[in-house]
């Protein structure tokens, strides 16, 4: 779906990714890598495959945009313990495999925990508040910094709840445009959602999984607070 946010032409993916086509940047936020890893060495029994899946998603949103930058809003691992060999190994296949492009990584409250990446690897890290353009890049909501139009970030998982002609839909990840902070959905598969309440004239972009409609492909849906 195409948006206009600020004055800033933007594309926002049902996959919970945005697109800046003047600069060719894929935005994502809160791929939490690793994390089921760190559960299981906790002795906490869940599914392996989150991060290859989440790698998947985000290598099919390169391809399909074409973008040439990819920019993570914070928190690219959930703890130190995530980073275990089989997860460097499936994201230094992804760097390899992604050569051209550059990645830059937003520094969030989990990257802060996790603390330096390998050396070798080919992401530039950065503290929240940095500016592409017109647009500010960060991790937590906050006020736009000052000579921004926009501030992207994540951190919150945002989540609105929604019913429709009696039908109950539950919770729902969710883009959400609040006083010019643009809030992505969390983009890691293991990840869970916050609900949050959105204000008069915030926007909402409600994602409708395709197992919600069986229409094969997910929806957005935008809902705007009056």
């Amino acid at each position: 779906m195409d948006v206009d946010v600020a004055g800033i032409e933007l594309q926002l993916h049902a996959e919970r990714a945005v697109f800046w086509r003047q600069q060719r940047a894929l935005f994502v936020a809160d791929t939490h890598f690793g994390k089921a890893a760190t559960f299981r060495r906790h002795g906490i029994p869940v599914p392996r495959g989150s991060t290859s899946g989440t790698l998947g998603k985000i290598d099919s949103l390169l391809e399909k945009t074409q973008a040439t930058r990819l920019i993570i809003l914070g928190d690219m691992f959930h703890a130190r313990s995530s980073l275990t060999p089989k997860v460097c190994e499936l994201l230094e296949a992804f760097f390899a495999k992604h050569g051209q492009i550059q990645f830059t990584l937003v520094r969030g409250n989990h990257d802060t925990q996790v603390g330096p990446l390998p050396s070798s690897w080919p992401i530039e890290v950065v503290n929240p508040g940095q500016r592409v353009g017109p647009i500010a890049i960060g991790h937590h909501p906050t006020a736009v910094p000052a000579g921004a139009s926009l501030l992207l970030c994540g951190h919150l998982h945002p989540a609105v709840r929604f019913a429709v002609g009696g039908e109950d839909f539950g919770k729902l990840p969710c883009f959400w445009l609040s006083n010019r902070c643009f809030v992505l959905p969390a983009i890691g598969e293991f990840t869970g959602t916050h609900v949050i309440r959105p204000r008069r004239d915030d926007h909402t972009w409600m994602i409708v999984d395709e197992d919600r409609f069986g229409s094969g492909e997910s929806t957005l849906i935008h809902q705007h607070d009056h």
